[in-house]
């Protein structure tokens, strides 16, 4: 018996079938977990293989789709274009890379469709050739890059309305000096106007008003403008808006009201909810001169994380919604993309500034809230105003006031006059010394400190503006009555809700007037608070 020889070497010999079929075990288990559908495609066009991500995306088992024409994965109106495209790939193939451009589209065996992609590779065995198609579903990055679209375009209309609105609150600022003068001047001209000219002076003041009217509304688009909020139920403000605006709609406009089954508590300012519902049913009916129906309903909703793609632009959280339908003219969407841009208005000249929807768009985002339109030409137009919701609270309304003469608000009280407007602080000051006031005047804020500090007697009062170069007339204010507790202090500005945002609303001892103010009504604030 031969001896085996030490280091022998011990040679395994391994079948070529038996290597062939674990290369194609590992070529199936790629071929399956493939997440794009992976199908095979003879000359004539059929299908000889196909894997378990074709059939979750066609809808067809495998067996239906083997040996059928790839044509019943395209829809019907292209099927012919295909079949000669196929040809001719046929005849001069090539590697053509995933999305190529092609904006192309896959059939399901329910007949619904999809968008796809598709990357060939001819495939040649022997004397055979065939094609392998890699097909991915790209209906959800479609959807995803739509959404980043409209959020960038949201982004982009938000950052432009937001450049307009410091623009219209800048203009407004200097606009509400000029107007507080002319009003100023015209009520101390009044009285010493022969009787048969005063109607010039008192059309000089309708004008004044009517322009200050548009600076409120240039203010309320740029969000500058003092709200004074309280807590309300919008069905109350609605019904008795929709009153109101039913008789000026016309017999032709079919107005419908339907209120929450619930008080719908906002914090809100109502004069401006009045405003907002002004504004929509103008809008209605210059898109329905031939009559229509307007719909106001009054609901609750609720946004949360996983129902955002139903309420664009809106935070989560607890809202009232108020929904106002027309079923008028509609527009379009290039209109659409302007509708909240100051002075826009695709009105005739004469019928409209183009203020009342932008106005509308800042009051309702400085209370908190959110505006959506939805409006289709021929169709009709809805704005949704989202407001947040709140608890209901118990408020007292303010006393009513009568009407007297500027002569009743008389006294003989120290005021510290700061303005760095030099006429409008010499008109002021005119004005508070007819009435007998002791007045110390201040170009600056600076120059109202060293006032303050120099001053042996009684200051009885704070008279500033808000917005001044240097320190603001809330920051004076605070410098101020550390030094003299008692004095109070009485702040103007018809651009001053950012400085009282970020420190809080007037204190004790403090009050706010809007510019421009008359004098009479001037008058009547600082004998309130004296």
């Amino acid at each position: 018996m031969p001896t085996p020889r030490a280091n022998s070497e011990v040679c395994i010999s391994v079948k070529p079938d038996l290597v062939s079929r674990r290369i194609e075990n590992r070529f199936r288990q790629l071929l399956e977990a493939a997440p794009d559908a992976i199908l095979e495609v003879g000359a004539d066009g059929r299908i000889t293989l196909a894997n378990a991500a074709a059939e979750t995306m066609f809808g067809y088992t495998r067996a239906e789709l083997v040996g059928q024409s790839i044509e019943i994965l395209v829809p019907q109106d292209s099927r012919s274009v295909h079949t000669r495209y196929r040809v001719g790939y046929a005849e001069s193939p090539r590697v053509r890379p995933m999305g190529t451009g092609l904006e192309l589209e896959g059939q399901r065996k329910d007949g619904s469709l999809f968008p796809v992609e598709i990357s060939l590779s001819p495939n040649r065995s022997g004397e055979s050739a065939s094609v392998i198609a890699i097909v991915r579903d790209v209906s959800q990055r479609q959807h995803m890059e739509m959404m980043l679209r409209r959020s960038q375009e949201r982004l982009r209309q938000a950052e432009k309305l937001e450049a307009l609105g410091r623009l219209a609150g800048g203009v407004a600022h200097e606009f509400n000096n000029l107007l507080s003068m002319v009003l100023g001047y015209s009520e101390l001209l009044l009285p010493a106007v022969p009787r048969q000219s005063r109607h010039y002076v008192e059309k000089i003041t309708a004008s004044a008003k009517r322009a200050a009217a548009l600076i409120r509304k240039m203010l309320a688009f740029g969000r500058r403008q003092m709200l004074e909020p309280r807590v309300l139920d919008l069905n109350t403000v609605v019904i008795e808006s929709c009153r109101i605006a039913s008789r000026l709609l016309g017999d032709n406009v079919e107005t419908v009201v339907l209120p929450a089954l619930e008080p719908a508590w906002i914090k809100a300012d109502p004069a401006q909810i009045d405003q907002i519902m002004a504004n929509l049913a103008s809008n209605a009916q210059a898109a329905m001169p031939q009559g229509g129906k307007l719909t106001v309903n009054v609901s609750r909703a609720e946004v949360g994380e996983n129902n955002l793609a139903g309420h664009p632009n809106v935070p989560p959280g607890s809202y009232v919604l108020l929904s106002v339908s027309d079923t008028g003219s509609g527009m379009t969407p290039e209109v659409q993309a302007r509708l909240f841009e100051p002075f826009f208005t695709t009105h005739e000249f004469g019928q409209g500034m183009g203020m009342g929807l932008p106005s509308m768009y800042g009051t309702v985002v400085q209370s908190g809230g959110s505006v959506n339109v939805h409006s289709e030409p021929g169709v009709g137009t809805t704005f949704q105003i989202y407001l947040p919701s709140v608890q209901p609270e118990e408020e007292t309304a303010p006393p009513a006031t009568e009407q007297q003469d500027t002569e009743h608000f008389r006294g003989t009280e120290t005021i510290l006059l700061v303005e760095d407007q030099a006429p409008l602080l010499e008109l002021s000051r005119e004005f508070l010394e007819r009435l007998g006031y002791r007045v110390l005047t201040a170009g600056l804020p600076e120059k109202a400190m060293q006032i303050s500090r120099e001053f042996a007697g009684t200051i009885d009062m704070l008279l500033t503006d808000v917005l001044m170069p240097g320190m603001n007339g809330r920051e004076l204010g605070y410098h101020l009555r550390k030094e003299r507790p008692q004095m109070k202090a009485l702040y103007v500005s018809g651009f001053a809700d950012r400085v009282f945002e970020h420190s809080g609303g007037p204190d004790v001892d403090e009050a706010f007037m809007e510019k421009p103010y008359s004098f009479d009504e001037l008058a009547r604030k600082i004998r309130e608070m004296l």
